[in-house]
């Protein structure tokens, strides 16, 4: 392994059958269901794959391989091209893969029909319903064995129909495609970046319910019982009552109470997509509408979910896992995918991706929450189908529970110290439980929230340079692999000048003629005030009237008679103060 830091994107994508989505709550035959994929796609090839090589997109600045077919028959491209070339996400370049779940698989040699969506991004060619799209011809005599799919499991809905007997029974099938959507502007032939690196199989697929059993990665955060947040795009989903939040809550906690690795709400946040180029901050996030261009409308593909990773390793019940920094969900855009769609479908559908993104692939068999196509039956649900076997058993694997621990009590003593814009935080360990093994700090921008974000740290103190002027409360968490503890107390923390404490001990006096005085104390905390801004209203609480002052007196004559409310508040280049005590002022 080289030194640079590897990384690896693993993807995985839930499909819904199209027949069975909205319009009906009973599963559909295989025959049905191809019938319909194969409609849905916008072209079908017949042909001999030649070549495989994987490479970087530098304009979606992810990996794709790129499948070279010599074409033997073809449906629904135009002009009866000799060749074509399949461009799937996913592939391994130099130290960096990208793996997606349920993903065709092909190799040099094999003699293969598939069909085909054009992807929008870059009307590129992609295989239609991943595994689902392709087809073997194995050469065997048998007419059972002729032609394969490999896909995962025995269920009825996803394997192969034995209807399909001979070559000529499948080219029937392949001539629905084009039917209802056009491949006219494909690009049959995309350009190869020249930095491609090798042949790659793309038999990285799923076994068990592990994303890859070759490359398997985990959260460490497990270990020590550290949340990991998952945000969502600003609104929700558009067509999902409340933007669907509660669901991806209920989705979120369904993982989190199954094994170690807490998942919790975080905040909101714009789209993101699969760019390796963005940070990998410690969050997974949740977007909305295919801002990627990467699922065909067409298609029966619902979303998209996975994580980039790192070769961290640790070693968890005898397998080494690398450990995953980031993690993405992208649902697709067409409103007719989620028109009528009930809670519980959407909610086991987040579920799926949120599993793809802590490291699972697809299960064997249904029931599984992991398993590749959502279930009719949870049309009549208003919540997720449980974890079932095999998803539980896959958690015991990657995010087992401990035993023999307790979690640590809270930490104690959290300080901090502020030079310039740098923030040195310090704690000591939590003085009853298990001991520590990692701690989180947690800043938000009001006591009890944590949307500045989150570190992660094995020592008990922290240093972070270039923090923005402002007011920020701090907590910390203790945790270790039996759990978290409760989190400190909010320390506040002031970067850059302060804005003044209120002033104090406001008095005020009413004269003949109109005349009045009025005075304060300077604030007794804060910054220093550079002036003051006397309030007054004709009701508590009112302000009708705003007078800047320099000092701490203000004296008049000639104000017109009334009963007054005066408060002041005192103002520096950090801001205002809050309001001193209130006094009513009587002019006769």
């Amino acid at each position: 392994m080289s030194n640079r830091v590897a990384r690896a994107l693993i993807v995985a994508v839930t499909l819904g059958a199209a027949a069975l989505w909205p319009t009906g709550v009973r599963a559909s035959s295989q025959v049905v269901a191809d019938d319909e994929l194969a409609r849905r796609s916008a072209a079908a090839v017949y042909g001999r794959v030649v070549a495989l090589t994987s490479a970087w997109d530098g304009e979606a600045d992810a990996i794709y391989t790129f499948v070279t077919l010599d074409v033997l028959q073809a449906w629904g491209l135009s002009g009866s091209p000799a060749r074509v070339v399949l461009k799937q996400l996913g592939g391994v370049v130099a130290d960096t893969a990208f793996v997606v779940g349920g993903q065709a698989r092909f190799e040099v040699g094999e003699e293969v029909l598939v069909f085909v969506d054009v992807r929008p991004r870059d009307r590129t060619l992609s295989v239609a319903g991943l595994e689902r799209g392709k087809w073997t011809l194995t050469g065997s005599a048998d007419p059972a064995t002729a032609m394969a799919r490999d896909i995962r499991g025995t269920d009825p809905a996803v394997v192969v129909a034995r209807d399909f007997r001979s070559l000529v029974d499948l080219q029937a099938l392949a001539s629905l495609a084009g039917t209802r959507v056009s491949a006219a502007d494909a690009v049959l032939v995309p350009f190869v970046a020249a930095s491609a690196a090798g042949p790659a199989t793309g038999r990285s697929g799923p076994a068990y319910s592990l994303l890859n059993p070759s490359l398997p990665a985990r959260w460490h955060q497990a270990d020590t019982a550290t949340p990991v947040y998952v945000d969502s795009q600003t609104g929700g989903h558009p067509q999902i009552a409340g933007g669907g939040l509660t669901q991806l809550s209920r989705a979120a906690a369904l993982w989190g109470a199954a094994g170690s690795l807490p998942l919790q709400g975080g905040g909101t946040r714009g789209p993101r997509c699969f760019q390796n180029s963005e940070p990998s901050d410690g969050r997974i996030s949740v977007t909305y509408g295919d801002p990627c261009g990467e699922i065909a409308d067409s298609s029966a593909t619902l979303a998209i979910g996975g994580a980039y990773f790192t070769s961290d390793t640790r070693v968890v019940n005898g397998i080494s896992y690398w450990r995953i920094t980031k993690g993405m969900v992208v649902t697709d855009n067409p409103a007719s995918k989620y028109s009528g769609m009930s809670t519980g479908c959407y909610e086991e559908l987040l579920a799926h991706e949120l599993g793809h993104a802590i490291g699972f692939g697809h299960a064997a068999a249904r029931p599984a929450v992991m398993y590749g196509a959502i279930s009719s039956d949870c049309w009549s649900r208003t919540t997720s189908l449980p974890l079932q076997a095999d998803d539980l058993a896959a958690v015991a694997a990657l995010y087992p529970r401990a035993s023999g621990i307790t979690a640590p009590s809270a930490p104690a003593n959290l300080a901090a110290t502020v030079s310039g814009a740098t923030v040195s935080i310090s704690w000591s360990p939590a003085s009853s439980g298990s001991a520590a093994t990692a701690y989180q700090l947690l800043a938000g921008s009001a006591p009890g929230l944590s949307n500045f974000g989150a570190i992660n740290t094995s020592t008990t103190s922290i240093v972070v340079p270039g923090v923005p002027n402002g007011t920020y409360y701090v907590r910390v968490v203790a945790g270790n692999a039996a759990g978290a503890s409760a989190p400190t107390s909010d320390l506040q923390i002031r970067v850059g000048p302060a804005p003044p404490g209120a002033p104090r001990t406001l008095t005020a006096q009413a004269g003949p003629g109109g005349s009045v005085y009025i005075t304060w104390q300077p604030p007794s905390s804060g910054g220093t005030p550079t002036s003051y801004v006397l309030r007054a209203g004709y009701a508590p609480g009112a302000t009708t009237h705003q007078i800047p002052v320099s000092g701490t007196v203000l004296a008049g004559t000639g104000i017109p008679a009334a009963t007054y409310y005066v408060r002041v508040v005192a103002v520096n280049a950090a801001g205002v103060s809050v309001a001193s005590n209130e006094v009513a002022l009587v002019v006769p």
